[in-house]
């Protein structure tokens, strides 16, 4: 250790050199206090030992500027005085001293004094050690932090007291806004209570939170998504919480991306099927109503038999119109809000979308029971009965249908839960795969056949949802795939079924509006003894809304080129707000989130393509009734 002696007389500056170098301290020696002060400053020392009363600055003074240098707090300062009265004990204390030593000075007194001081030198040298590397560690750590690819908030009582250039470049805000904000505020409205239960979690029991997924909300007032933990630490020396958000948008982006392969590999598995059950009403349809215009041609045509013809084309273009509907159930890319869903009906859908795939390899065999409906996304449900469907069908050869069966079971379990069961005779699985089938990327079929994404994607879609997926499989005796739901629990609202009327009542003006002549015509058919005009063009529609006679009814197809049947609709909200109320939309399937958008805000109602006259009748029949 270093020591600096301070004494104007040099007998005492000896005798203190001495007494410190037998306990091998490298002194330095001087007579003022000016001389001290700027060998401290070339050099600091560890331990000074100093005269009070010198020519000059005197020792008290010398202590106090000491003190005030960097780092001398850390100094043991020793005042030599022959004053022992209190109030000059204060007084070295108050000048910043850490003792004082008595003239004349007995040498085992000097002796435990200067023992004292060295366990409080040690004791500042362990102290300055680990300051620095208390302070080396928080610039690592800020090092670390302001490069992390994560966003990193740190809060203190709920508020914010730190982020990293990554937070605020997810969240939108500046990097010197961020401490000051409330932590839940950061958070979509709907993620709040959660967020402060974790963050009490997080203090209370002193572990870092289970990863989760939350919504949180952007300066702009945009919601992103992501992954969050919570830790405790000490920052700034005192006790916080760090918050780490990994940004899920580019996962979900993958996932997405993923989903719409292996929903592409469904359809194009199915693409020769849907064409075969399509073709075949096609051609009766077409074969009936060739007929019909041949035997109206005749002069004695026969009025039963053109009935029979006329209800067959009609039956196969409603059987051509539920296959489209179960191919909608499939299409709904990028929506994923959830219902209360029926599931024998998406379960029947999916039976009719890969049905060509199992006929031609086993019987089907339905026992569909009553079970409680579920909240789901009813796209991503059709794609799990699809995908174990089709999975059923091709473990199975083609050339032993006698042979082969596939059973679809639904019930409600005990507990009140909804239970689908998918049984094939077909090659079952073994043990060694068993395990991994519900693995990404894993799957025993050729390259060609399969992504080995879709059981790994129902095993997520079901888990989602609180539900189960479970297999049991044999070798050579086949496979059971069950799969269980928890019931919604949101009310189930049946819609209104209104009998159908064939009265026109009083005569109505009626605008249609769609892009396809034909479907305007048939409903100008339809509408005999009412006044219908019919536009092909949005921008038409518009000018004879706005300049002409208000019409009662606006039938207007949704999705038009360059003018849609939205633009219309806010075109004649702006100008003529009067008339909104009168528009009924047509639609063939919402397929942009724009349009999915609308239907989900508008209040107006609509109507599903192909739809049934007698509907569009009753419509016009209640909107042209005279007010009370």
């Amino acid at each position: 250790m270093r020591a600096l002696v301070v004494d104007d007389s040099s007998s005492m500056r000896y005798l203190l050199a001495e007494a410190l170098r037998e306990r091998r301290y490298d002194v330095t020696t001087v007579a003022t206090g000016e001389a001290a002060l700027r060998s401290y400053r070339e050099q600091p020392f560890e331990l000074v030992l100093v005269d009070w009363t010198l020519p000059g600055i005197s020792g008290l003074d010398v202590c106090r500027v000491i003190r005030a240098e960097p780092g001398g707090e850390d100094v043991v300062l020793l005042v030599i005085t022959g004053r022992d009265r209190p109030e000059d004990l204060s007084a070295v204390l108050d000048a910043g001293a850490s003792d004082y030593v008595a003239k004349p000075f007995d040498p085992d007194l000097l002796r435990t004094r200067l023992m004292v001081a060295e366990r409080e030198a040690h004791e500042a040298a362990r102290r300055r050690e680990s300051q620095e590397k208390l302070r080396a560690s928080e610039a690592a750590f800020r090092a670390l932090i302001e490069g992390s690819p994560d966003s990193v908030l740190v809060s203190r009582e709920g508020v914010c007291v730190y982020g990293n250039p990554r937070a605020a470049s997810y969240l939108g805000y500046p990097v010197d806004s961020i401490p000051g904000i409330r932590l839940e505020t950061l958070f979509h409205p709907e993620e709040r209570a959660e967020r402060g239960a974790r963050s009490k979690d997080c203090l209370d029991v002193g572990k870092m939170t289970p990863a989760k997924e939350m919504r949180m909300l952007r300066a702009d007032g945009a919601v992103v998504v992501g992954e969050c933990i919570d830790m405790p630490l000490m920052y700034a020396g005192e006790p916080a919480t760090i918050t780490v958000i990994r940004d899920l948008t580019e996962r979900k982006q993958m996932q997405s991306q993923l989903l719409l392969a292996d929903r592409m590999a469904s359809v194009g598995t199915l693409a020769a099927g849907v064409a075969h059950e399509l073709n075949n009403p096609l051609a009766y349809v077409l074969n009936n109503l060739r007929l019909t215009r041949e035997e109206l041609q005749r002069q004695s045509a026969e009025p039963e038999l053109l009935r029979e013809q006329i209800d067959e084309a009609i039956h196969g273009a409603e059987r051509m119109g539920h296959i489209v509907a179960d191919l909608k159930t499939f299409s709904r890319i990028g929506d994923e809000r959830t219902d209360l869903v029926e599931l024998g009906d998406t379960l029947q859908s999916s039976i009719n979308m890969c049905w060509n795939e199992i006929r031609h390899r086993a019987e089907l065999i339905k026992e569909l029971g009553e079970t409680p409906p579920v909240e789901i996304n009813e796209s991503r449900l059709g794609q799990v009965f699809l995908n174990v469907l089709i999975n059923a069908a091709q473990a199975m050869p083609e050339d032993r249908l006698e042979d082969n069966r596939i059973k679809v079971r639904s019930y409600t379990s005990e507990d009140g839960w909804a239970v689908v069961e998918i049984s094939d005779t077909g090659c079952g699985i073994s043990e060694e795969h068993l395990n991994r089938i519900f693995d990404p990327f894993f799957t025993t079929k050729d390259i060609s056949e399969g992504t080995g994404l879709g059981l790994a994607i129902c095993h997520n879609i079901v888990k989602r949802v609180g539900g189960r997926i479970s297999v049991d499989s044999e070798p050579g005796r086949g496979t059971t795939f069950r799969l269980t739901f928890p019931p919604g629990k949101r009310a189930v609202t049946k819609p209104m079924v209104r009998p159908s009327r064939t009265s026109h009542g009083p005569k109505a003006k009626v605008l249609v509006v769609d892009d396809e002549q034909l479907v305007g015509r048939s409903i100008r058919r339809a509408l005999r003894g009412h006044e219908v005009q019919v536009l092909s063009n949005g921008n038409d529609a518009i000018t004879t809304l706005c300049n002409g006679t208000a019409p009662d009814v606006v039938f207007c197809d949704l999705m038009m080129p360059e003018v849609s049947g939205m633009d219309v609709f806010e075109a004649v909200r702006s100008r003529c707000p009067e008339l909104v109320d009168r528009f009924v939309f047509m639609t063939g399937g919402a397929f942009t989130p724009k349009a999915r958008q609308f239907l989900e805000s508008t209040t107006n109602v609509c109507v599903e393509k192909p739809f049934d006259l007698a509907r569009i009748r009753d419509l016009v029949r209640e909107r042209s009734q005279p007010s009370s």
